[in-house]
């Protein structure tokens, strides 16, 4: 049963209609909206800005990358982040690193997101300490099943003031893909990349980068 009744506030009339009886459970909306949202970072060339989403909330300033139980022989990068002058150690840089696996491929375990999801698992995140150190353990990278460029690892900095920088890659001076031809085409942003590895600790790949913060992005 409705009923009609007349209601007057401040000087105007209104009409309510109100329903009486049981009422229902059941409740009539319009048609749903599904909202998909692109996930911006799920791109090969997304921003700079993707590689810093998902690290951790804490970081050390060593960061590793491969399990024990990845295939590959072992690898230990580690130096020193300095400001533009070559010689002031510069604190609290974040480093992102990815890279290929033993086979060349940028392998995935099923649960990337955001960029991560054509960077592959093998990446991770680290923070220079007070003395601008840092260390990346890992196994060694292969190259490309083409073979179209050196085995490399991938670096992106954020320094404490937010300025993000891809520096030119990490490659190692006995890959015979380092040849004149790829040195030629660097522009050795933060250094040439190049690094001598040697093995020690029992058959442990171990080297030196050394990272020089590029002039432009230098401010205190």
């Amino acid at each position: 049963m409705k009923i009609i009744r007349i209601l007057s506030f401040n000087g105007f009339l209104v009409l309510a209609l109100i329903s009486c009886g049981r009422t229902s459970s059941t409740r009539h909306y319009g048609p749903q909206t599904i909202i998909n949202l692109k996930d911006t970072c799920d791109d090969p060339d997304a921003d700079i800005r993707c590689c810093f989403l998902n690290m951790p909330a804490k970081l050390t300033s060593t960061m590793r990358i491969a399990q024990e139980e990845e295939a590959g022989e072992e690898l230990i990068i580690s130096g020193t982040f300095f400001r533009s002058d070559g010689r002031t150690p510069y604190p609290d840089v974040i480093l992102y690193a990815y890279h290929t696996d033993s086979t060349g491929h940028y392998s995935k375990n099923g649960s990337e997101t955001g960029v991560q999801k054509w960077h592959g698992r093998l990446h991770g995140w680290c923070k220079t300490d007070e003395l601008g150190h840092y260390e990346i353990l890992t196994i060694r990278p292969a190259p490309y099943p083409d073979r179209s460029m050196p085995a490399h690892i991938h670096v992106a900095i954020k320094t404490n003031t937010g300025q993000m920088e891809w520096i030119t890659d990490l490659v190692f001076m006995d890959d015979p893909l380092v040849n004149g031809t790829y040195l030629s085409s660097l522009s050795n942003v933060g250094g040439t990349g190049v690094v001598d590895i040697k093995r020690s600790n029992g058959n442990i790949w171990t080297g030196k980068r050394d990272i020089v913060m590029p002039h432009h992005r230098d401010r205190r």
